[in-house]
């Protein structure tokens, strides 16, 4: 017997050879590419955003001590100690402020510190000149909807009155903040 090689039938149970799949069609490979890429355009979106945005600003007297940030009550202080309180009238674009100064020389001019209590873009800084009768006055033109803070003082900001409305003024009675 010669040890000659019998060539073998191809085996029933394997068809013919698929062909091979061009590469831009396996999933694998979309996965493997896709992950990093939502990585990238993630961190792109982030930078993009930050940079787009400003920080908003705080709005009241506070300094951070160690890890405990501390609302500092010396304007508030003051103006207990003076006694001052004012009234804030608003309407037809005008707005009015009755000072009782207390102690306190009436001031030239007051300032007057509008915050919106969600959208920084709206706050506004309003100068009130003293007329001859007495009273402040500006004209401001109407705020938008929403809860808003006030705070006046004069402008060496050596003490403070405060108060919030929602949506519409009218009066309001200006008083020192409180103190805890």
């Amino acid at each position: 017997m010669s040890a000659s090689r019998i060539p073998m039938p191809p085996r029933a149970d394997r068809g013919p050879a698929a062909p091979a799949r061009p590469w831009y069609r396996e999933p694998m490979l979309w996965l493997v590419i896709a992950l990093p890429a939502l990585a990238v355009a993630g961190a792109i979106a982030s930078v993009v955003t930050a940079f787009a945005t400003r920080d908003s600003v705080v709005a009241d007297e506070f300094r951070k001590e160690g890890l405990a940030i501390n609302r500092d009550p010396a304007r508030d202080l003051a103006a207990r100690r003076l006694g001052v309180s004012a009234t804030l009238t608003a309407g037809d674009g005008l707005w009015s402020v009755r000072l009782a100064p207390g102690a306190a020389a009436p001031p030239a001019q007051l300032v007057v510190v509008l915050s919106h209590a969600t959208r920084a873009e709206l706050d506004r800084l309003v100068t009130l000149r003293a007329g001859a009768d007495g009273s402040y006055q500006a004209p401001l033109e109407a705020l938008a909807p929403g809860h808003w803070y006030l705070e006046l003082s004069p402008a060496d900001r050596s003490w403070r009155l405060t108060g919030e409305f929602v949506d519409r003024v009218g009066t309001l009675t200006l008083r020192p903040g409180t103190v805890p």
